[in-house]
């Protein structure tokens, strides 16, 4: 009853609503249920169904019955002030025309248990008025009714079909969401790629993936393609299945020089500058971070904002990193950045680990806690009071050392009493 009470709130209060139901279910004889009996006294309040058609002419809220064309399935997005976000569509018909369902957040989470065939009662706020009308839904619910329509959905791009033989980018942990029934969900999102590009994948059903690493290669059988809004976009269900391959996957990469804004781009270099990563929390509650970085391919430097999880990795100056997915964007200062956020991956190609012996002083950067040698700055991989000359030995990787053995070094008592000579004038 609450569906189509908000179609004449503005009207009747909630109270005088419900009586009205009730009396059409007695003046029926209870031949009529509550939900028909809902929709007739909307009506009598002039505030009747419409068809897609007249979507454009709408007022701020509508209601219409459509058949499921296509359901494009959730994906995670970052708004600009850094919170996350849940938006998932699906395209409706009836013999008037098409519109495009848009769910957001909590909502977007049941639009799985959608299918094409299905028949809908829709309350949204129509948005556009063009050929294909969006709607912002308010509520959507299963209706018995018959629509006829033309149920070919809309083309899709071109994309790899059949089974996908892909190397695994990224895996990111599981997540939890709301199942339109209210009920509690899980998926995985990973990022592919192959000689064709580089694409998202989103597993409801995250035991397709268990066990399967980054840098893995993999056939990928069951998959549904959807065209989202940076390209296609392919989602597992129970009935898919992964499993390892035996050969290399190449991935094509772009220069920065092609680096267009807008557009989606996938490249190799090395950091030339980072900086910490800065925590925030989201408008939600959600504790966040955001970094930034400059890379270079040897040819040309572009700043890159990392968000979320990808953002706490150990990075130093130095590192070579391959990021896929990556968005441009123009900066606040109106330069070009390159953001890596939800269905992008970065990897990191770190050096080989060497052993090392070295003296020198325990001092604090921005990075951390680290031993300047006089010639170079190595972090530490745990905490120690500055200020002292020691001398480490350990293993370096990608500019860290993990110590295996630490000792104070005393002060030279000749060279000290030398230093003071030459401070003193020689008296």
């Amino acid at each position: 009853m609450q569906f189509h009470y908000l179609l004449v709130d503005d009207l009747i209060a909630k109270g005088e609503f419900e009586r009205k139901v009730e009396e059409k279910v007695a003046e029926s004889g209870d031949l009529l249920d509550e939900r028909t009996a809902a929709m007739l006294v909307v009506r009598d309040l002039g505030r009747a169904h419409i068809r897609i058609r007249d979507l454009a002419a709408a007022p701020s809220l509508a209601c219409f019955f459509a058949k499921v064309l296509e359901v494009v399935e959730p994906r995670e997005f970052e708004r600009p002030d850094g919170t996350p976000g849940i938006v998932a569509s699906v395209m409706v018909g009836d013999e008037t025309g098409r519109a495009r369902v848009t769910l957001w957040d909590e909502k977007a989470g049941g639009a799985h248990e959608v299918e094409a065939g299905d028949v809908i009662e829709v309350l949204g706020r129509p948005k556009g008025k063009g050929k294909v009308p969006d709607v912002t839904a308010v509520a959507i619910q299963e209706a018995s009714c018959e629509i006829t329509c033309e149920e070919t959905g809309p083309a899709t791009s071109s994309g790899p079909t059949g089974d996908l033989e892909v190397r695994l980018l990224a895996v990111e942990s599981p997540r939890t969401f709301k199942r339109r029934d209210g009920s509690p969900g899980e998926m995985v999102e990973a990022v592919i790629g192959n000689e064709d590009g580089v694409f998202r994948l989103v597993a409801w059903a995250p035991a397709v993936l268990l066990g399967f690493e980054p840098g893995e290669t993999v056939v990928i059988r069951g998959a549904t393609a959807r065209e989202g809004e940076r390209g296609i976009e392919y989602s597992l269900g129970e009935a898919a299945s992964v499993t390892r391959l035996e050969q290399a996957i190449a991935v094509p990469l772009d220069t920065l020089a092609d680096i267009k804004e807008g557009g989606s781009c996938s490249f190799t270099g090395a950091v030339v500058q980072v900086e910490p990563p800065h925590s925030f929390v989201t408008r939600n509650g959600r504790q966040s971070s955001v970094r930034n970085l400059v890379v270079t391919d040897g040819k040309n430097e572009v700043p890159v904002v990392i968000w979320g999880e990808k953002a706490d990795e150990h990075l130093v100056s130095g590192d070579r990193i391959e990021a896929y997915n990556a968005t441009a964007k123009r900066g606040r200062y109106g330069d070009l950045e390159l953001h890596l956020s939800w269905g992008s991956a970065l990897v990191l190609r770190g050096e080989e680990e060497k052993e090392v012996e070295v003296v020198g002083t325990i001092i604090p950067t921005a990075q951390g806690i680290a031993l300047d040698t006089g010639d170079a700055c190595y972090l530490l991989d745990r905490e120690l009071p500055v200020g002292y000359v020691v001398r480490a030995r350990g293993t370096v990787h990608r500019g860290v050392i993990s110590l295996h053995a630490l000792e104070a070094v005393l002060p030279d008592q000749d060279d000290l009493r030398r230093r003071l000579d030459r401070l003193s004038g020689g008296s």
